[in-house]
């Protein structure tokens, strides 16, 4: 297996089949676990906190300033190729991954993987469509790992939409249906943004993280989150989760907990995984936090899998 791990932002993780660790942007998300044989930095060349927990005296560190456009380096069984400014190719185990920048570039649309920054770049969807087999963005969001909403936006047929601690075999066909994913859960993102100021950090079979900006109308006159407010917030986020699992169907029930004053927050953060991915009965446990990352509500919710 080659794997992918997308930490969030720009940083990703590659482990070749002969156990080779590259890292790319090392700086967001949580699992550096594996020391680096490989560092690419694609943006700034300062070292981040988690850049020197990984390092060691055996890693090899690849930066504008080391490698200049049109040379190629090469480490155990992987290679990187620097194509353009801030543009890199990536081949392992037969597979080529490019990591795309700002600028336009010209490829030959033979690459398997495509990482585009889609905040940063200035390619036109159509042209993006070109870079690779498949488009994995990136970058979707300026202060948090990921910005559902964001991805699924991007009018790309080739996009492969990947999560924050989401792993992918690049030795597979990783192609996912999101058409009916994006045409049942768009219309509802969209309008839990402009009601509840929400965004959804990361999505991916059975479990969701999604935030809630806390606003003057959110608050009741005794100084709290309205409980309506932080209830309907649980079950929208719940809602995507079971359809991210799979599932499709009513709520059977529901309860929910106020375990802790919501005052003086300014953001309500709601994680939701799946317990129970039954035949028919499928459940899902949302917690609610405050932004001092204390937990506020808890809920249950109990879904109908229809046929």
């Amino acid at each position: 297996m080659t794997e992918l791990l997308y930490l969030g932002d720009l940083s990703c993780r590659i482990i070749s089949n002969q156990n080779t660790v590259l890292y790319i942007n090392p700086d967001k998300g949580k699992d550096y676990s594996r020391k680096a044989d490989i560092i690419l930095q694609t943006t700034a060349t300062n070292k981040s906190l988690v850049q020197l927990h990984i390092t060691t005296d055996h890693t090899r560190i690849i930066n504008r300033d080391l490698l200049a456009v049109g040379d190629t380096f090469n480490h155990q069984d992987m290679q990187i190729e620097r194509i353009g400014d801030d543009v890199y190719r990536i081949s392992v185990d037969e597979k080529k991954i490019l990591v795309s920048g700002k600028q336009e570039i010209i490829v030959d649309g033979k690459d398997d993987y495509a990482l585009v920054p889609i905040l940063q770049t200035q390619i036109s969807e159509e042209k993006m469509t070109a870079l690779a087999k498949q488009i994995i963005p990136v970058h979707t969001s300026e202060v948090a790992l990921f910005d559902y909403r964001v991805a699924i936006a991007l009018q790309v047929e080739n996009k492969l939409m990947i999560e924050p601690a989401m792993i992918i075999d690049l030795q597979k066909e990783n192609h996912r249906n999101l058409k009916e994913l994006e045409n049942q859960l768009y219309p509802l993102l969209l309008d839990a943004a402009e009601k509840f100021h929400m965004t959804m950090i990361c999505m991916n079979d059975g479990y969701a993280m999604a935030q809630m900006l806390v606003t003057k109308k959110d608050i009741n006159p005794l100084g709290l989150v309205y409980g309506g407010i932080s209830y309907n917030f649980a079950d929208i986020v719940a809602g995507c989760t079971f359809y991210s699992a799979g599932g499709y169907g009513p709520t059977v029930s529901a309860n929910y907990d106020y375990l802790r004053s919501t005052a003086d927050t300014e953001s309500l953060v709601a994680i939701a995984k799946d317990i129970k991915r039954g035949k028919h009965i499928h459940f899902i446990e949302v917690e609610i936090y405050n932004d001092m990352a204390k937990l506020v509500a808890k809920g249950g919710f109990t879904y109908f899998v229809q046929k």
